[in-house]
C-alpha cells in the first residue's frame, strides 16, 4: 500500500518537499551575498530599494513572508487534492473495493504525502531562524536586537512552527475534501480556515502559554523630565521581549481603565534661548519647564487613582517554550480533526 500510494502521488510529494527546500536553499544563499556586502539583514525594513543592501533584505523579506504563507498553499493544493481528485473521478471506489481497509486507506495516503512535507518544512524554519539571527540570539542588527522573536510575523517563520502549520494546513485541507467531495470549495474553506488558525494564535492563544512577566514603572518623572509612566522609558528595555499588555493601576494592583487623553501633556509655549542667555541657563530652564510640565501630569494621574504603570510581556528566551507549544497545539489540532475525519471515511460509499 505505501508503494502504491507513493507511486500515486510521487509528483505532489516531490513538488510539496521541493518547495520548501528550494526557498530554504535560497534564503541560505541570499544570506550569505547579504554577510559578504555587510548588509545589516534587516526584515522589512528599505522594502523595494534599489541598492544591493536592500535588495538582500527584499529578499529575505519576501522569504520570510513566502515561509509564512507555504502552510496555507501547500493545505490548498496538497492536502486536498491527495483525496478531492480521487473522489471526484471516482477513483477512489477502486481503493475501497480491494482488500484494505478503509483506515489504512486514509492514513497511509495520510503519512506518506504529509510527513516528507512536514519534515521539508521543519528544514525551512530552521533555516529561516539561522539567517535573520544566526549566532546571535537577540538579532543580527539593532532593529532586530530589540524585536521579540515571538512577535508575528518573525514567530510563525522559524524554527519547527512552520512545520506545525503545515502539518493542520494539510489536515484541514485533506478534512474539507473528504466533507465537501469538490476540490474548489474545499481549497477555499482550507484557505480561509488555515489563514484564521495562523492569525488566532498570536493575537488569541500564544500570550497564555505561561505567566508573563510584569514590570511596575512608578509615576515618578524620569531624568528626562518626562513620566515613565507615560511610554515605557527605553533604559528599561534590557533585551527583547513581547509587550502583551499595559495599562495604569492603583496602589492595589487593580488595573485603571483611563480614557484616552485623560491627562494629557499641556505643552503651552516651549522656551527659546534668549539673546543674553548662555547655554547652561538656558538649559536649567528647560529643564525646569520639562519638569514642571510632567509633575502636572503625575499630579492629574495620581488624582484619578493611578500608583503605577504596568507592562506585562515575555522576554525572548521564552522562544523554545513556546515553539514546541505552539506546534504540539497544531499536531494535536491536526490530530483531533484527522481523528473525525476517518469518520468521513467511513461514509465514503465505493
Amino acid at each position: 500500500m505505501i508503494r502504491v500510494t507513493w507511486r500515486q502521488f510521487r509528483g505532489t510529494i516531490l513538488v510539496g518537499v521541493l518547495t520548501p527546500l528550494f526557498l530554504a536553499v535560497a534564503i541560505a544563499a541570499v544570506t550569505s551575498v547579504a554577510s559578504r556586502i555587510g548588509s545589516p539583514n534587516v526584515l522589512f525594513d528599505c522594502f523595494g530599494l534599489s541598492t544591493t543592501t536592500c535588495l538582500t533584505e527584499t529578499a529575505l523579506t519576501l522569504g520570510s513572508l513566502a515561509t509564512l504563507a507555504l502552510p496555507v498553499v501547500l493545505g490548498v493544493f496538497v492536502g486536498v487534492t491527495v483525496f478531492s481528485r480521487d473522489i471526484e473521478r471516482g477513483t477512489h471506489v477502486l481503493g475501497l473495493t480491494q482488500a484494505v481497509g478503509r483506515m489504512r486507506w486514509y492514513w497511509t495516503r495520510v503519512l506518506v504525502v504529509f510527513t516528507p512535507v512536514v519534515l521539508a518544512m521543519v528544514v525551512l524554519g530552521y533555516v529561516v531562524l539561522w539567517s535573520r539571527f544566526g549566532s546571535n540570539p537577540y538579532g543580527g542588527s539593532l532593529v532586530d536586537a530589540i524585536t521579540s522573536r515571538l512577535e508575528f510575523p518573525t514567530f510563525g517563520t522559524i524554527g519547527v512552527v512552520p512545520a506545525g502549520y503545515t502539518a493542520l494546513g494539510l489536515v484541514i485541507g485533506s478534512s474539507a475534501a473528504l466533507l465537501l467531495r469538490n476540490t474548489i470549495g474545499a481549497m477555499i474553506v482550507t484557505l480561509i480556515a488555515t489563514v484564521a488558525v495562523i492569525v488566532a494564535f498570536p493575537t488569541v492563544v500564544r500570550e497564555h502559554y505561561a505567566t508573563p512577566e510584569v514590570r511596575h514603572l512608578t509615576l515618578d518623572a524620569s531624568e528626562s523630565g518626562r513620566s515613565v509612566a507615560y511610554a515605557m522609558d527605553p533604559s528599561e528595555i534590557e533585551r527583547p521581549s513581547w509587550p502583551v499588555d499595559s495599562y495604569y493601576a492603583n496602589n492595589s494592583g487593580e488595573r485603571l481603565d483611563l480614557p484616552s487623553g485623560a491627562c494629557p501633556f499641556d505643552d503651552g509655549q516651549w522656551p527659546e534661548p534668549r539673546p543674553d542667555e548662555t547655554t547652561a541657563d538656558f538649559d536649567l530652564r528647560l529643564d525646569a519647564f520639562i519638569a514642571n510640565r510632567s509633575q502636572v501630569r503625575m499630579d492629574c494621574l495620581r488624582s484619578l487613582g493611578a500608583d503605577h504603570y504596568d507592562n506585562h510581556f515575555f522576554e525572548d528566551r521564552m522562544l523554545w517554550r513556546f515553539q514546541f507549544t505552539e506546534a504540539a497545539l497544531c499536531l494535536l489540532l491536526a490530530a483531533v480533526l484527522a481523528g473525525v475525519s476517518t469518520l468521513s471515511v467511513r461514509r465514503l460509499c465505493p
